[in-house]
């Protein structure tokens, strides 16, 4: 078959197939208009018994129709609305006013904003139906402003005593001006879940101790050590100390303090730091691990000063997993918070095109929650989750050790 005989095959299997949605697409609004059409009459003759009849027990009548319109499918769809009287004043029909209901609309909506696409480009995305006029830029946003407000229920009231954590990770994203802090939960299964979040001006201590204590109110048991991987912020690791006590370890993300280190040596110093990097969290042993960490040490002070204490800042908690003795790829897993900022990248995809910030009450916590909830959609378990009843038993070791005041 030549080139030219096979685009006019393709061309009419094209043709065929688009025709054969059009019939479907088709077929499906018409019976969704009969459906309508069906509800409508079963009220009225509830209300006002069959047509021409002479029911004198029957209080409402039959006033003709009215233009209307209804949501099927998130399109605004022209149809004929019965009219019902009593006593001379017209009665809302209850099917009318359910199919009324924005909340028909929300998860069209949502998915459209999710995508990326602002209220604003809404309308020219919807398909063109018969009797189709369009939906106001206001109702979208209107539904949308439900469906994120669902999301955000959602994600700070979500039950949590069905689940076995073992780690909890943390970390702040930005949304303009505002922060917001995230809490994402390791089962011992390996499943990754959002707990919650709140919004506030900074990463303060507050906000954190907010957080976990709504997380605690919902589940999250306290009588139990927990591995908390989280960034730097002081803030952070004050509220870790407040809540959970000594049944709380820490590691801190190796991603976000190389990072700072970094910042602060010559361009000539890195592929070295790197290298050193590298291989003080590529020990299996915790003893050569705290030898290379003070080789490092000594390195940093001859070059300098603001990475050495950036260094020191952090003590050796970007340790811990390798002092738990957690295999190389399990430890890899909970070294860092990569998995939750892999939610804030999805994330911050879904949001890039929202410009103002300040519209409404509530608004980055509703798009936060909305956009991490659909980053969650995609997650997968954690590389290395076999092995996680071994971090438990020696999270278990590590608080008996604090209480008896061993470590």
């Amino acid at each position: 078959m030549n080139n030219k005989e096979y685009q006019h095959s393709f061309q009419i299997v094209k043709d065929v197939q688009g025709q054969i949605r059009e019939i479907v697409a088709g077929r499906m609004r018409n019976a969704v208009t009969d459906m309508i059409q069906d509800l409508f009459e079963e009220e009225l003759l509830e209300l006002c018994g069959q047509r021409y009849g002479r029911d004198r027990d029957k209080t409402h009548y039959r006033a003709g129709s009215d233009k209307g319109s209804i949501l099927a499918h998130g399109q605004r769809v022209s149809i004929r609305k019965p009219r019902v009287k009593k006593a001379g004043k017209d009665v809302e029909l209850q099917v009318y006013s359910a199919l009324q209901n924005y909340d028909i609309l929300c998860d069209q909506v949502l998915g459209h904003a999710m995508a990326g696409v602002s209220t604003r480009n809404y309308e020219p995305l919807l398909d063109e139906i018969s009797g189709s006029t369009g939906l106001k830029k206001s109702s979208v946003s209107k539904a949308f402003i439900r469906a994120s407000k669902g999301a955000l229920d959602e994600i700070n009231t979500r039950d949590l005593s069905a689940h076995d954590f073992v780690s909890v990770m943390v970390d702040g994203v930005g949304f303009g001006d505002r922060t917001v802090v995230v809490a994402l939960g390791v089962t011992l299964e390996g499943q990754k879940l959002m707990l919650g979040l709140r919004e506030g001006d900074t990463e303060n201590w507050e906000l954190c101790r907010d957080l976990f204590e709504n997380l605690i109110e919902r589940g999250l048991r306290v009588d139990k050590p927990y591995l908390f991987v989280i960034d730097g912020s002081k803030a952070l690791r004050k509220a870790i100390k407040k809540v959970f006590s000594s049944k709380a370890a820490v590691q801190r993300c190796v991603r976000h303090k190389e990072r700072n280190i970094i910042k602060y040596l010559p361009k000539e110093r890195h592929i070295e730091f790197r290298r050193r990097w590298k291989k003080l969290h590529g020990f299996n042993d915790y003893q050569a691990a705290k030898r290379e960490y003070a080789d490092l040490v000594h390195w940093l002070g001859h070059i300098n000063h603001a990475a050495l204490e950036s260094l020191e800042e952090a003590g050796m908690e970007t340790l811990t997993v390798i002092k738990f003795k957690v295999p190389p790829l399990l430890r890899k897993s909970l070294a860092s918070t990569n998995p939750i900022e892999s939610a804030f990248s999805v994330s911050k995809r879904k949001v890039k095109r929202v410009k103002n910030w300040r519209s409404g009450a509530n608004q980055v916590a509703r798009w936060a929650a909305t956009s991490l909830l659909e980053a969650e959609k995609q997650f997968r378990t954690i590389k290395g989750y076999q092995q996680l009843p071994l971090l438990v038993e020696e999270l278990k070791k590590l608080s008996i050790e604090k209480q008896e005041g061993v470590a």
